[in-house]
């Protein structure tokens, strides 16, 4: 994610980075680093292992282990907690952060629960740890050292069928715990939750969150960062997408899908969805959405959000007054169309196509 290479190595390079474990804990903490500041304790960071404090042992993925690991590392490139504060210097609670963010749910480096930010990684019962730098981290870091772009620059998976090389960013089954934050360098890449099935928010916006596998807030999108295409689970999901040319799919269970900006492939699978438009622009002759499998009296498309009006009036061809809609549908080929007029111009500024029929009643205004 950011300009920095790491080499095992007995020394050199511009910087040198040791790992040690101590035994004893009065210092006050499970673990401790040096920032840099050009002295010889540059690059170290200390694990504390002994019979009473075991998390240190095996730092997997997801746990508390690993997270702490993840934090001194931090400390050795330069990243200090979020706030004046420090293991062993009195009781520091979150009543100390000197900004909001100051939790796990957007730093590895902060001492805080997700909990204060409405977020939450407990999953059948246990507590979830990112095992790598989060959305705050990676800010950072790369003002730090720079954006490296040339990480995972080709079409990536994360999630279910992932393809980026990293535990932390693959799923396994619906019980698997998930906890990232998404840096990616370009192509077309996926989030793909369809093995879970607990009801989800997936929201492919850079800066965002996503309520993933039953946790709240669990995966976010770094700044800059375009996720194209996202895959909902068997539950009651919510997908929204970004200005990109998205293809969302929402899989069973009754979702609701919105599209944004771009000419996006909507497809809801199985169940009665609903597919949301926020604005004239999010699908029309320019960059047109295509809802693959629709279905009359099961689903719905959504434009309340568009403008005042209270109800379509139904026309074979526009007359310059807003509100008309024109329904088309060609039997031969299952394709179909919904054009509307919002602004009374004559033209459709709205147009959505549709594999399969939509009648009147299937509108919601």
């Amino acid at each position: 994610m950011a300009k920095v290479s790491f080499t095992q190595a007995a020394s050199g390079g511009d910087g040198h980075m040791t790992f040690g474990n101590y035994s004893d804990g009065s210092s006050g903490g499970a673990a401790f680093a040096y920032l840099p500041s050009g002295g010889r304790t540059d690059g170290q960071s200390w694990y504390l292992i002994s019979d009473s404090y075991r998390q240190n042992v095996s730092p997997d993925n997801g746990n508390y282990g690993r997270q702490t690991l993840t934090h001194e590392i931090g400390h050795t490139l330069g990243l200090s907690h979020p706030g004046d504060y420090n293991a062993g210097n009195g009781n520091p609670t979150y009543k100390d952060a000197t900004y909001a963010e100051d939790t796990r749910g957007y730093s590895v480096m902060s001492y805080w629960s997700e909990s204060n930010t409405d977020q939450n990684f407990v999953k059948g019962g246990a507590p979830s740890y990112s095992s790598a730098p989060l959305l705050d981290d990676i800010a950072a870091v790369q003002q730090l050292y720079g954006a490296n772009l040339s990480t995972r620059a080709t079409d990536t998976v994360y999630g279910f069928n992932s393809t980026a090389g990293r535990d932390f960013y693959s799923a396994t089954s619906a019980s698997s715990k998930v906890v990232f934050s998404v840096w990616d360098g370009g192509g077309k890449d996926t989030l793909d939750f369809s093995g879970f099935t607990q009801n989800q928010k997936i929201n492919l916006n850079a800066a965002s969150f996503s309520d993933v596998g039953g946790m709240v807030g669990n995966v976010s999108i770094a700044k800059g960062v375009v996720v194209e295409n996202a895959i909902g689970g068997s539950g009651n999901d919510l997908l929204i997408g970004n200005a990109a040319a998205n293809d969302l799919k929402g899989g069973a269970g009754n979702d609701i899908i919105y599209g944004g900006g771009g000419a996006d492939s909507l497809t809801g699978g199985a169940g009665a969805d609903i597919f949301v438009f926020g604005a004239s622009s999010d699908s029309n002759r320019a960059a047109q959405d295509t809802i693959r499998d629709f279905v009359s009296g099961q689903d719905k498309i959504d434009v309340s959000a568009i403008s005042t009006l209270s109800a379509l009036q139904f026309v074979n061809a526009f007359s310059g007054h807003a509100g008309e809609a024109i329904l088309n549908y060609n039997q031969s080929s299952n394709l179909g169309s919904l054009a509307i007029d919002f602004t009374g111009q004559g033209v459709g500024d709205f147009l959505v196509g549709t594999v399969g029929q939509a009648f009147a009643a299937d509108i919601i205004v």
